[in-house]
């Protein structure tokens, strides 16, 4: 799952602000799915269907999802084993808000809501992603917030399976010919996951990121000052994601 690239829309809206800007957007932008939902009810609890339903649960099905959003009333998880989440796009609109307006030094009463299309795929088809998949609208925030838990709980798993590919080899050098059959599987599984010969090192530079010189970008999930200037000459500087 890639976070999304840094793109502007060319959407503008003229002429005087209303207060009904946000659900007229949204009306236009997002509608109820037109076809039965394929996925199939279970409770399997994993890292990606806990992602999904994340995203699922602020989402807003667009026009062109061949799948509707599951009822909030239905109290099971979807199995989305066959699927994967693809980003599609950024888009922003701009609407009214009540705390631009009672500010009397803002010279605009508009804010920019900024939001993340993404679609479900089969996998193994989000080259084409044509035919039963589903197309959402979720706000930024919520977007970047569930696919960096996401990322970050693969890294763990990642890591933790790097070490124990170290405590196999550890094991196997000192009774290499104990339980080789059942250790041999395991190996194979965990090589599925990992390159137990590469891992280390890349767990190594996450986790001594900062000491490197790196700045973890997760940090900046939420717009928020990066420097402050004693001059009161000179502007701060800020740093947050964008679309």
């Amino acid at each position: 799952v890639e976070l999304p690239p840094q793109i502007r829309s060319r959407d503008n809206l003229s002429g005087r602000p209303r207060m009904n800007f946000t659900s007229f957007t949204l009306a236009v932008l997002a509608a109820v799915g037109v076809s039965a939902n394929p996925f199939v009810a279970t409770t399997k609890n994993t890292a990606k269907s806990a992602y999904v339903s994340k995203l699922m649960r602020g989402a807003t099905p667009t026009k062109n999802s061949q799948i509707r959003r599951l009822n909030d009333a239905e109290e099971y998880e979807i199995d989305i084993s066959g699927y994967s989440v693809k980003f599609d796009k950024c888009q922003f609109v701009k609407t009214y808000d009540d705390e631009l307006a009672e500010d009397e030094d803002t010279p605009t009463v508009l804010a920019t809501k900024r939001f993340v299309v993404f679609k479900l795929c089969p996998t193994g088809s989000c080259s084409t992603c044509n035919y039963n998949f589903g197309e959402y609208l979720v706000d930024l925030e919520t977007y970047l917030e569930a696919t960096v838990e996401y990322q970050q709980e693969l890294q763990e798993e990642m890591c933790n399976a790097c070490e124990e590919c170290g405590q196999d080899d550890e094991q196997e050098d000192d009774a290499e010919e104990e339980a080789e059959e059942d250790n041999g599987e395991r190996r194979r599984r965990r090589k599925l996951e990992v390159d137990c010969d590469s891992c280390a090192d890349e767990c190594d530079k996450i986790e001594n990121m900062e000491e490197n010189g790196y700045i973890d970008a997760t940090e900046f999930l939420e717009c928020q000052m990066i420097y402050d200037p004693e001059d009161d000459g000179k502007d701060a500087l800020y740093a947050g994601p964008m679309c």
